[in-house]
């Protein structure tokens, strides 16, 4: 049975909690934020009845906990969890009277369930589905018709016409329709967490309120029904440095501009094939031998020793005097910082040892120096089974079809984290105890602090620590080691060297031209071979076929696909940009010193200020002679941001 007592529900001004709301409105004529978040955590307070409670808010991250964040410090110790620069949630101890030692954790749903509510909403068939709003309407103030369209967002015009036809006659309030939206949401968020933990735990036996994210809630299920003991260990120190420098990520090439025949000026178009692979990181994480157990340091060339020796190997490695699309990248330092190149030449570096047999079947050379062996194991074939089955046994459209795609494919990610944390203090100054703390902590940590800021009477630090190895059983964790931290380097190289290994199947084919690839898909000039397409996990999937495409930069093109649907792709250029761009726009751009010049508004999040700013961006997309590259020309901190430099040879 799942108790849900503890199960809290927030969205921005409103909470509900079982089958009534809590707080609808704080709207004051003066809008002073302060009084805002008072009468919140106050009217809060009310509702603690046991020692903790947890408070949900979808895209707590993103938004709300950047504004809470700060309004919590006068009621208690706040502890924000921060990783990667990422805020995952938010404890407050308090220190106020009738409360004194208990706990809120603000959590964000949006961290366990990765799609936007109104797409919950439709997976997880609610009884009340997610509202529109117009979020350009400023004036909050406002009383009188229905806005105009273009005031919506996320919403067609024929839905807008449907909606509007509720309005005909009747007075439309900015404040009593915020309202509304947000105890619908609410509501939602509600149905939709009580649903997902009952799927969860009647499968798993697992609780979603004990973990933060996704990827821990797929750690936790692996741990506790498919992984057997002794297979994965803590891997630190130097033995986690030297194996991390195998772990690059996926591939994305150019290889061919465009698909013209002859020449750019020809108005005749080779047709292309767009393919996608079925879930890569699942299927070479169920059919690539992992390494497994605990690490053993070499020095030579253990391949003399043992011909199958596996593991991770520092060598000297020449490429091929000519490969048309090398295989293996390394990471080099350029005027840029630290970017991932696959190029010709020799050079020394860390290696998977499946992906270095891979590479010698392309007339790569190895010459081992040292490393680290590992048994081998199929550690992840069960977990991958397990969730594969679920999707077959649960129709599209049932919620339990999405929540084992999401965990099949969100294991691989707790193995990749640095064991490297933020950490954040908080100190009110006009305390003297956490004025002397605050002291010894400068004198202890005082290089490591990356950030000193001062917000009212307190002062906040920011600092970089590594993760601590221990559990927690309080938190409901388990006290054996084995079961502790989910960071292993190792295999999460070894994934993402599969990934490769299998992509490198459709490079140098003389079966067909290859126009561009990307971590799991790839563009050719003829259909693959019929053996390598399937719905089956690990093969290929037909997702267009194009008449026209041109291909400026990794992740930045454009197609015109048989049936006349036009895809662009601009990484980084928000949703509402795109459709004012072309393909003729990008064929343009294959001229030298030709550009193409958008601007957009960026949202700046300060997370520990609690404020988030607004500011014009130009993003720019530029030719040389010699490469092509987008930047982000940032005009609030006056510098420039180099995005996605890797040059094209072509």
């Amino acid at each position: 049975m799942v108790n849900y007592r503890n199960l809290r529900i927030c969205t921005k001004d409103t909470i509900y909690i079982k089958n009534s709301y809590l707080i609808t409105s704080y709207a004051t004529e003066n809008l002073d934020q302060k009084a805002l978040f008072s009468s919140f955590i106050n009217q809060l307070l009310s509702f603690i009845k046991g020692s903790q409670i947890k408070v949900y808010a979808h895209n707590l991250s993103g938004f709300d906990g950047v504004f809470l964040l700060k309004h919590l410090l006068p009621y208690g110790k706040v502890t924000p969890l921060i990783y990667n620069g990422k805020l995952i949630s938010i404890t407050i101890r308090l220190d106020i009277e009738g409360y004194v030692g208990k706990t809120i954790i603000f959590k964000d749903s949006m961290l366990l369930l990765p799609l936007s509510l109104r797409e919950l909403c439709s997976a997880f068939d609610v009884s009340q589905h997610k509202g529109y709003f117009p979020f350009k309407l400023f004036d909050i103030f406002y009383k009188g018709l229905l806005p105009r369209f273009e005031f919506w967002t996320d919403i067609s015009v024929n839905d807008y016409v449907v909606f509007a036809e509720n309005y005909i006659g009747k007075v439309w309030s900015f404040k009593d329709e915020s309202i509304k939206y947000c105890k619908i949401d609410c509501l939602s968020l509600h149905e939709i967490l009580t649903k997902f933990n009952t799927l969860i735990f009647n499968e798993f036996k697992v609780n979603i309120n004990f973990v933060f994210t996704l990827p821990a809630l797929a750690s936790r299920i692996y741990k506790s029904q498919f992984m057997h003991k002794n297979s994965i260990y803590q891997i630190l120190g130097g033995v986690e440095n030297d194996i991390r420098n195998s772990y690059t990520g996926g591939a994305v090439d150019v290889y061919i501009p465009h698909n013209r025949k002859e020449s750019f000026f020809s108005k005749f178009f080779r047709k292309l094939f767009v393919y996608d692979v079925n879930s890569l990181y699942p299927f070479v994480m169920a059919n690539t031998p992992m390494p497994v157990g605990l690490p053993v340091a070499f020095t030579g060339n253990i391949r003399h020793v043992e011909a199958d020796a596996f593991g991770f190997f520092y060598c000297k490695i020449t490429s091929p005097e000519f490969i048309e699309h090398p295989i293996l990248q390394r990471k080099i330092k350029t005027g840029d910082g630290l970017r991932t190149i696959a190029g010709l030449g020799s050079w020394t570096g860390w290696i998977f040892s499946g992906e270095m047999d891979n590479a010698m079947k392309h007339g790569y050379t190895f010459e081992i120096l040292n490393g680290y062996q590992f048994n081998k194991g199929y550690i992840f074939k069960e977990y991958v089974e397990k969730m594969y089955n679920l999707r077959l046994q649960y129709e599209k459209g049932h919620p339990m079809n999405l929540i084992a795609k999401l965990l099949m494919n969100s294991l691989y990610g707790k193995f990749g984290m640095k064991n490297q944390t933020t950490i954040v203090d908080i100190f009110n100054t006009n305390d003297i105890t956490e004025n002397n703390i605050f002291n010894d902590m400068l004198d202890t940590y005082g290089e490591n602090i990356n950030h000193c800021i001062q917000l009212d009477n307190y002062v906040v630090t920011v600092r970089d620590s590594l993760i601590s190895l221990f559990t927690n059983p309080e938190n409901g964790e388990e006290l054996d080691s084995y079961h502790g931290l989910d960071i292993n380097i190792a295999v999460a190289s070894a994934i993402t060297s599969g990934a490769r290994m299998w992509m490198s199947l459709l490079k140098n084919n003389p079966l067909f031209k290859l126009y561009y690839s990307d971590t799991d898909s790839a563009v050719t000039d003829r259909p693959l071979p019929s053996h390598m397409v399937g719905p089956e996990l690990g093969k290929f999937k037909l997702e267009h076929v194009v008449d026209r495409a041109v291909f400026i930069a990794p992740k930045v093109y454009g197609l015109i696909t048989t049936d006349g649907q036009e895809i662009i792709k601009v990484k980084g250029l928000s949703k509402d940009l795109l459709p004012n761009i072309h393909i003729k726009d990008l064929e343009n751009l294959l001229f030298t010193d030709s550009s193409l010049e958008l601007n957009q508004e960026k949202w700046f999040k300060k997370v520990i200020e609690g404020e988030i700013n607004v500011s014009e961006i130009a993003y720019t997309l530029k030719v040389t002679s010699n490469k092509r590259q987008a930047i982000y020309i940032d005009n609030v901190f006056e510098n420039t941001k180099p995005f996605n430099y890797d040059d094209i040879v072509k």
